[in-house]
């Protein structure tokens, strides 16, 4: 279990906790109130159970898109008020407290505002109408600091929790950069390496060749044969510099398999499946850092747009040619506009002589990209 699912069974379990205690106790007063009939019983049972599936429902931010969400937030909120109209108990605003906690979750800030406002008022109006207090005024302003205190709390969690998504992201982010800086100084370091041996150990073995050759021509006798014998020695050291330098230049691709996993490990809020070819290298660092900035990017525009649960990325090579396709089951609305992020991955595209295509997959965003690889393997 994750340390994010934690929080959210410990979150769940502290609102179904709470809801158990006032609705038992509710139900535990209403009971021996010898005026209560069995169909008022009734009507506070099933009010109770509405406030609780719209509070689990509200809460459901894995599985149920946003307006799903708010209508639930609707239902628990009108069943706890019509709960208090019908059965005046003291402590029922308690289930409002626990409805404004989830606000933030659901609403921007100045919606939250508004609706603490909006349940004060209807509190003031339960208590001054269905309970007959004549002066509800201190009821509703001492509920009204547990309502603000429930309410700037969990701003301050999701807050919190934001910006450690975004602490979080960018570490991924900065573990993919290091490994392809790391692949980058490696495949430079092998280049270096194969271009000194070619140029001068091969040289000084062609050099020592040719003389060898020449004294074969200038001796004879058992002198000769040993020469002969050095110089084929010569020769087939030469063939194995030559070989090792091949060998060298050949296995300078960049690990982009692993560039990505370190791309998209913990990424918050988004299941990200990978589809990456067996054996899949690039020896291209530039192509290889424009296909992870563009995931990279195609990422974050899911989180911050999409509303996406799941996200697809799969690299494979067709040709002479390298691709890329993402998509994700987000809920776009209207024509696609590109912004600055779709820009200039586009622009790193259009550099490397690739193309860049954006279209819908059902509801969510497709993205295709086809780079010329020339020597990737």
């Amino acid at each position: 279990m994750t340390k994010r699912m934690r929080t959210d069974f410990m979150y769940r379990g502290a609102g179904i906790l709470t809801w158990a205690l006032i609705s038992g106790l509710a139900l535990y007063l209403a009971a021996r109130n010898p005026e209560t009939t069995q169909a008022q019983i009734s009507i506070y049972v099933a009010l109770i159970v509405a406030n609780l599936v719209g509070m689990q429902f509200a809460m459901q931010h894995s599985r149920l898109g946003m307006p799903a969400r708010r209508v639930a937030h609707g239902i628990q909120a009108v069943s706890a008020l019509s709960l208090a109209w019908l059965l005046p108990v003291d402590f029922t605003p308690i289930y409002t407290i626990i409805w404004i906690a989830l606000a933030p979750a659901l609403y921007s800030v100045t919606a939250g505002w508004l609706l603490l406002i909006g349940v004060m008022l209807s509190w003031y109006v339960v208590m001054s109408m269905a309970w007959g207090y004549n002066n509800p005024v201190i009821s509703v302003s001492l509920y009204g600091t547990f309502h603000l205190f429930a309410l700037l709390s969990a701003r301050t969690a999701i807050e919190a929790e934001s910006a450690r998504d975004k602490v979080e992201l960018l570490n991924s982010e900065l573990m993919a950069t290091q490994h392809l800086l790391s692949e980058a100084s490696r495949q430079s370091e092998r280049t270096r390496i194969a271009r000194d041996l070619h140029d001068l150990l091969g040289h000084h073995m062609t050099a020592l060749t040719i003389k060898l050759q020449i004294a074969e021509r200038l001796t004879d006798g058992d002198a000769r044969t040993h020469i002969a014998e050095c110089r084929a020695l010569s020769r087939l050291l030469l063939a194995d510099v030559r070989d090792a330098v091949s060998a060298m230049r050949d296995e300078s691709g960049v690990d982009f398999r692993r560039a990505i996993a370190l791309l998209v490990a913990k990424i918050p809020q988004l299941d990200i499946s990978l589809d990456i070819e067996p054996g899949l290298e690039i020896d291209d660092v530039e192509i290889a850092e424009s296909l992870l900035r563009c995931i990279q990017e195609a990422i974050t525009n899911t989180l911050r747009h999409a509303g996406a649960r799941q996200s697809w990325v799969r690299v494979w090579r067709s040709g002479d040619h390298v691709n890329l396709e993402i998509h994700d089951d987000g809920k776009s609305k209207g024509e696609l506009v590109e912004g600055n992020g779709l820009t200039g991955m586009r622009e790193r595209i259009d550099h490397l002589r690739g193309t860049l295509t954006l279209g819908k997959l059902n509801d969510g965003l497709k993205l295709n990209i086809s780079i010329p690889y020339g020597s990737a393997a």
